[in-house]
């Protein structure tokens, strides 16, 4: 296809309001909810989303700067070791979005930090850089869909959905000094091939795009040695593949080979649901290395690796209320490639559906539908990690229902955190820090100053251990927690 160039489509003016006026609007749509057919490109056959759709919750945006004491109760969301800093209801990024879906991360080469939004009809560009005052930057119009996915690399972003029509190819490098995104290109399908796609992946190191899914197929693979223009080099068509995570290993064993880890299936991953792990170094001919399923096995639907490519969290889309009674993490061994062994399960006693997961540092990050952001601690026990944080995007109710919190990313350096909602649209936030005073994502002189302030003083928050008086000790927590 030819090369087209167009500047993005402005979104629609933000206009801030107060509190009062912010939980006034937002309790009546939520009071509005109903369950509300859409037509929208099918997923994979069967997918329960559709069934449980309902309306977009309609509304201004939420943001901190905007709230005249920084609250976050006039949302109407409860929350446990997370702040919300931005909150973007999705009419706020153009007419006609009527949900969100997958969400991504981008940090241009100045250090501007940014959360790319897929939306039913279009990605949108948020600048987060500072997140109490983020701004939507960019909205590109796609196909029409209940699923999109987008990914990174370099200054270009991916989007592609179940709608078909390829892989568009947005240019991101003037979203810092005038705010536009461009469309470069769409990339069809190759002759033969649906132009539909369930999600995407990128291997940064190898330089390599895959998509997965979409019309029934397996992984469909493309070079990104010109990163403008992804080039198709080869499909593993074994299996259904749902979502992927591919890897280069740099070292050990598998060390300069190109590793992906399917989670996948026959009948469009309803029938013999595994994780496959395929050595695609050789896209002309990739290598199935091993297959390995788990107890009480649904519907394998996405994972994340810990950063030492040792375990491997995944959830399954369709135990919770069958198989399982609450949310469970599958944790797989997969340090011999050839030979995966499941280390255990873990729960945080919540009913809701699991969705998908990621892994900074220590830290497991889980998007669980209605029960919304999850973190858990794996430097306390890394197949048994406890819950430390979270924060509920679906007030009311944590059934197994596909509503709510579709996807997070957790990889800024800044330490923000985004996640993108079904229903509500985009989130932005901040973890509690223990230290952190004035919750603003760091532990610096601006605690200490307001913790000297609270010197001696009963309660409160620069009460850091809790023990009703502000003295040496609350010093000490703020002082090992400095950065």
């Amino acid at each position: 296809m030819r090369p087209q160039s167009r500047r993005s489509v402005d979104p629609r003016p933000v206009d801030p309001r107060s509190a009062r006026l912010v939980a006034t609007a937002f309790a009546t749509a939520v009071a509005a909810l109903v369950l509300m057919p859409i037509p929208t490109a099918s997923g994979h056959d069967g997918d329960l989303k559709m069934r449980d759709r309902q309306r977009p919750v309609r509304g201004p945006v939420w943001r901190e700067v905007d709230q005249g004491d920084g609250g976050t109760a006039g949302a109407g969301f409860t929350s446990s070791g997370i702040v919300l800093k931005a909150w973007f209801p999705l009419n706020t990024f153009a007419s006609g979005v009527q949900n969100g879906n997958s969400c991504w991360g981008w940090v241009s080469p100045n250090g501007r930090e940014y959360a790319i939004m897929g939306l039913s009809n279009g990605t949108g560009f948020v600048d987060i850089t500072d997140p109490g005052a983020s701004v939507i930057k960019s909205f590109q119009p796609g196909v029409n869909s209940l699923w999109r996915d987008v990914r990174t690399h370099g200054h270009y972003c991916y989007a592609a959905s179940e709608g078909g029509a390829g892989i568009q190819v947005f240019d991101m490098s003037k979203l810092d000094s005038l705010g536009i995104t461009t469309l470069v290109r769409t990339v069809d399908a190759p002759s033969g091939s649906s132009g539909a796609t369930h999600t995407l992946a990128i291997d940064n190191e190898s330089g390599y795009l895959y998509r997965a899914g979409g019309g029934g197929n397996g992984l469909r693979m493309y070079s990104l040695a010109d990163p403008s223009n992804p080039t198709y080099v080869g499909i593993w068509s074994d299996f259904y593949v749902h979502e992927a995570q591919v890897k280069t290993y740099t070292s050990g064993p598998y060390a300069g080979k190109q590793i992906a880890f399917c989670f996948s299936g026959l009948n469009n991953g309803w029938a013999s649901p595994a994780v496959r792990i395929v050595d695609v170094t050789n896209k002309a001919n990739p290598v199935i290395l091993s297959t390995t399923t788990y107890p009480g096995a649904r519907y394998c639907h996405q994972g994340w690796l810990d950063e030492e490519a040792r375990y491997l969290y995944i959830n399954d889309e369709l135990d919770e209320g069958n198989t399982v009674a609450t949310t469970t993490t599958i944790v797989m061994d997969v340090s011999n490639l050839s030979a995966p062994v499941v280390a255990g399960t873990f729960t945080n006693g919540n009913t809701a559906v699991g969705h998908n997961i990621y892994v900074k540092g220590t830290k497991i990050y889980e998007a669980n539908y209605r029960s919304g952001i999850r973190i858990f601690d794996a430097a306390v026990d890394r197949v048994n990690p406890p819950e430390i944080a979270w924060f509920d995007t679906y007030p009311g109710s944590d059934s197994a229902n596909f509503n709510g919190l579709w996807n997070i990313w957790p990889y800024f350096p800044s330490g923000t955190v985004i996640g993108s909602d079904i229903e509500r649209g985009l989130f932005v936030w901040r973890e509690v820090v223990r230290g952190d005073i004035n919750a603003d994502g760091f532990v610096n002189a601006a605690d200490l100053g307001a913790l000297l302030a609270a010197w001696g003083t009963v309660g409160g928050t620069a009460d850091l251990n809790g023990d009703g008086l502000v003295g040496a000790q609350d010093l000490s927590i703020l002082l090992a927690a400095w950065n």
